[in-house]
């Protein structure tokens, strides 16, 4: 009769591995075991997947020149060699397109968020990768962005099934967002939650217009921040909507200030200190050297 003995070390942690160790007829034999409260890869494959919550821009059309996406996801994806989950389709020739991301893994402080970057020395013109190999985009064709199912998270889960992302080349931007074409409509004072609303002219990168954006008091000092704000971006709209984090606060009737940071950039990379292709040899755009700029507004 065939005697099995598991054995777990006080130093290893549910989930871990026991050893378990087998007496069959006249010998021994040892294999590993999960010790108490672990699951199989079986079990593991059963537990709830993780989630591609989304992927921006949503916008369906990204200028030729684009060059970053976000991916946010329901929980942290496992670290390490990520960028063979991705791949970028030509649709209108059903070719991949060669080499177009950028291999630095850029992850928020939650782990949920990954930056993805086309690579910026194909989409900038006149560098050596954009003249040996070609440009990532072509303006008027169709491209399919995947992610792929079999990436796991730090559970060891993997996405229930690939997500793809379909959008057009539009034609290349080379031009600054434009401050001067903002529009802004104050709040009202007595109606609560009410919002700013910053309307830009072009489509803003997601990421730096939710951070890019603070309000204090007209005559305060700078670090004053009358309220707890919350930013909501919507990028079809293209407004960014700032308003109390608490729905029943309102703003007090008075003069603000809106201070926006200058590292504000478009889908192509263009901030509003300076291009993202700025020839030194013939200069053109703005070049801001402060790191903010204001803009005053008055709340009745």
């Amino acid at each position: 009769m065939s005697r099995i003995r598991v054995h777990t070390p006080s130093f290893f942690a549910p989930g871990k591995l026991a050893l378990v160790v087998a007496m069959l007829g006249a010998g021994w034999a040892a294999a590993f075991a999960l010790a108490g409260g672990g699951q199989t890869g079986a079990t593991a494959r059963e537990e709830k997947p993780p989630v591609l919550e989304a992927i921006f821009p949503a916008v369906p059309t990204l200028p030729a020149n684009h060059l970053k996406f976000y991916l946010y996801f329901s929980e942290p994806l496992a670290r390490g060699d990520v960028f063979r989950h991705f791949s970028l389709t030509d649709l209108d020739s059903g070719k991949l397109v060669p080499e177009p991301f950028r291999e630095v893994e850029l992850w928020d402080e939650t782990g949920t968020r990954l930056t993805l970057w086309f690579h910026p020395g194909r989409q900038k013109p006149g560098v050596n990768l954009n003249v040996e190999i070609g440009p990532i985009l072509e303006e008027g064709k169709r491209y399919q962005l995947t992610v792929s199912g079999e990436w796991r998270s730090e559970r060891g889960v993997p996405l229930s099934e690939p997500v793809s992302k379909e959008f057009t080349a539009g034609p290349m931007d080379n031009t600054q967002p434009d401050p001067a074409r903002w529009v802004l409509t104050s709040p009202r004072s007595q109606t609560p939650g009410d919002a700013l609303h910053i309307h830009f002219d072009e489509p803003l990168d997601r990421a730096l217009v939710l951070s890019c954006f603070t309000v204090r008091l007209a005559g305060s000092p700078s670090s004053t921040t009358p309220l707890d704000l919350v930013s909501e971006y919507d990028p079809e709209a293209q407004t960014l909507l700032l308003h109390p984090s608490k729905p029943e606060t309102h703003w007090s009737p008075g003069g603000y200030i809106l201070i926006v940071r200058t590292v504000l950039e478009d889908l192509a990379g263009n901030s509003l200190a300076r291009p993202f292709n700025l020839d030194l040899s013939t200069p053109s755009g703005t070049i801001r050297n402060e790191e903010t700029i204001e803009f005053p507004f008055q709340v009745n």
